[in-house]
């Protein structure tokens, strides 16, 4: 499936109960106000790393944002996931997006696995609202910043309304349920 922009289906799907193990925010220290650096790699529609100028390597998850899950390779004694559909979209429009690019991090703490939350600016452009907005990402059910939280929630019931991008499908699945249907691990 190719993604060409936002397109116009069915009805968008009812409310989704939140997964358990979605990520939280561990600790919240915003003594780091801003960080500039370049992105140097999207490992997913959500996972970055980013260098700053002074060579520190900040591994980073956009906060509040999920994007559908991405084709998982079997490990031994497990058979590979397909992935959802529009996952792989989610992460060829960061990476084309980001990557070598200068971008300003919102830091708000750090989730279980130490990945900087943060929200991602490029330019003007606030790259989390941007994904939820072309119906590239979810809300988390978990986001416990409320301004960003927010600005999220109405993203993505514009995102609803216009049948952008995964809301074009009759039923989309949120990634958590996904998840605990494939009884995949949480990131």
């Amino acid at each position: 499936m190719t993604w060409a922009g936002p397109a116009k289906a069915a009805k968008p799907a009812p409310q989704a109960t939140p997964e358990p193990n979605s990520p939280t925010i561990i600790s919240l220290d915003l003594t780091e106000t801003l960080v500039w650096g370049t992105v140097r790699a999207v490992l997913d529609g959500t996972n970055l790393v980013v260098v700053t100028p002074e060579i520190t390597r900040f591994d980073i998850r956009l906060l509040g944002i999920e994007p559908p899950e991405l084709p998982r390779q079997g490990r031994a004694g497990t058979k590979p996931t397909e992935g959802q559909p529009f996952g792989p979209e989610a992460a060829t429009y960061v990476r084309d997006l980001l990557v070598d690019k200068q971008v300003r991090l919102e830091p708000y703490g750090k989730d279980r696995s130490g990945r900087t939350l943060a929200v991602v600016w490029l330019g003007d452009i606030n790259v989390n609202l941007t994904l939820v907005k072309e119906g590239l990402a979810w809300v988390s059910q978990s986001v416990a910043v409320p301004k960003v939280r927010a600005e999220l929630e109405v993203a993505e019931r514009q995102a609803q309304v216009g049948k952008y991008g995964l809301w074009a499908l009759p039923n989309p699945e949120p990634p958590w349920e996904f998840r605990k249907r494939h009884r995949l691990p949480s990131e």
